[in-house]
């Protein structure tokens, strides 16, 4: 059985300037988070069980051999850094889940593993996207959110957390591309020999494919904030009324319809308009 398990080189710990939003974060505090660390003792835990190998894929920097040389030092028998420049860059190759696992899935061609192991998401503001994004380049089923596995014979048994205190048992096909919690796992150890070995040893590096300068970096729709009169109200009270528009007449929801599909566009935009949100916009 081959086994991938995905890491992530990500901040830990990020300042957020409350004026200007901008980032900051110490460079040293970089590494994989408490999930991913607990996707790679599940990893090398059903390697012992199936007499498999784990292969420990990072994308970033040469600071990222770090995080590998851990995976090693922990049992890990193969490790793969896809190269790319510093996540702040403009030209960063992975702004988000669908970039990041497309470099992952370039880390595994020519490749067949039997399970892919992530963290369920990044801890500098992950939208825990890239499990879901890598199984479907692979071509894989997939398995969220999973707090517990643990094998029955051959089959590998994934617990997922439901509401109410409910869990979900899936019995994992393969191939299949699994995102874990950090839920009562914890990486092993390593011993001071595999901690030496691991900074000697070699680590595979795979040219990432870079982002043109100019491309479009999607993002998800913001609305365009609406411009208000400033109040004029002599009290707080007759202000908020005015901002809030709480004692003006209202226009009673109408029901137009049923129209085409280009009468309807047409509609939506006629109220948009109406209302100012595509004020300034062709």
């Amino acid at each position: 059985m081959e086994i991938v398990v995905a890491l992530g080189w990500s901040w830990q710990r990020v300042a957020v300037d409350p004026l200007t939003g901008g980032l900051d974060a110490d460079g040293r505090d970089r590494g994989s988070n408490a999930a991913e660390q607990a996707a790679l003792e599940h990893g090398l835990r059903l390697a012992e069980r199936f007499d498999g190998r784990v292969l420990a894929v990072t994308v970033g920097p040469a600071a990222a051999d770090e995080v590998l040389r851990t995976a090693l030092a922990a049992g890990a028998h193969e490790v793969i850094r896809v190269d790319r420049d510093d996540p702040l860059a403009p030209s960063s190759l992975a702004k988000n889940g669908a970039d990041t696992a497309k470099a992952i899935a370039s880390a595994l061609r020519g490749r067949s593993p039997d399970l892919v192991l992530c963290g369920d998401r990044s801890a500098d503001g992950g939208t825990g996207t890239t499990p879901a994004f890598l199984a479907a380049r692979l071509g894989a089923a997939q398995a969220l959110g999973v707090v517990k596995i643990e094998t029955e014979g051959q089959s590998i048994l994934a617990h997922r957390r439901l509401d109410g205190g409910s869990r979900e048992v899936l019995r994992l096909p393969r191939p299949a591309v699994v995102s874990v919690e950090a839920a009562g796992v914890r990486l092993r150890r390593a011993s001071l020999p595999a901690l030496l070995a691991a900074q000697q040893a070699a680590v595979q590096v795979i040219p990432g494919e870079r982002r043109q300068p100019g491309r479009a970096v999607g993002r998800p729709h913001r609305p365009r904030p609406r411009e208000l009169p400033v109040p004029t109200g002599a009290t707080a009270h007759d202000r908020v009324l005015e901002l809030t528009g709480a004692l003006q007449e209202r226009i009673p929801p109408t029901v137009i319809g049923p129209l085409s599909a280009a009468e309807a566009a047409d509609e939506l935009l006629d109220y948009l308009q109406r209302h100012g949100y595509t004020r300034g916009t062709s």
